[in-house]
C-alpha cells in the first residue's frame, strides 16, 4: 500500500502555486493577445508541432499500447481508431469531442462485449 507522506499544508501550498501559475499565464495571454499575429510563422510552427505530437501519440496508443489497452487486439484498436477518424472527417472544425466520444463509446462497447455483459 502506498502511504501518503504529503501534509495537508504542503498540498494547499502546491495547489495555490499551481493556480497562481495558471492565472499568471492567462493574464500574460490577455495582455499580449493584441500584439501577437496568429498567422505568423511561429504559430504555424507551433500548430505543426502540435499535430505531429498528436499523430505520434495516437500511433503509439494504437500500435504500441501499454496496460489494459495492450490486451485489446490490434484489429479492434484500428477499427476503433477508424470509427473516430470517420466522425472527425465529417466536419473537422467541430468534431473533435464527438470523435473522442465515439472512440470511448466503441471501446466501452467492446469491453462489455468481451466481458460478456452485453
Amino acid at each position: 500500500m502506498i502511504e501518503n507522506h504529503v501534509s495537508p499544508h504542503v498540498a494547499w501550498v502546491a495547489l495555490a502555486g499551481a493556480a497562481l501559475a495558471n492565472y499568471a499565464c492567462r493574464a500574460a495571454g490577455a495582455v499580449f493577445s493584441g500584439r501577437v499575429r496568429a498567422e505568423g510563422e511561429f504559430f504555424k510552427w507551433v500548430t505543426a508541432v502540435t499535430y505531429a505530437l498528436m499523430a505520434g501519440l495516437t500511433a503509439r496508443l494504437l500500435l504500441l499500447p501499454s496496460g489494459m489497452l495492450g490486451e485489446v487486439p490490434l484489429w479492434v484498436r484500428l477499427l476503433i481508431g477508424a470509427a473516430a477518424m470517420g466522425v472527425m472527417l465529417t466536419n473537422p472544425a467541430r468534431r473533435l469531442v464527438p470523435a473522442l466520444a465515439t472512440g470511448c463509446v466503441v471501446t466501452l462497447i467492446y469491453g462489455f462485449w468481451r466481458s460478456g455483459l452485453a
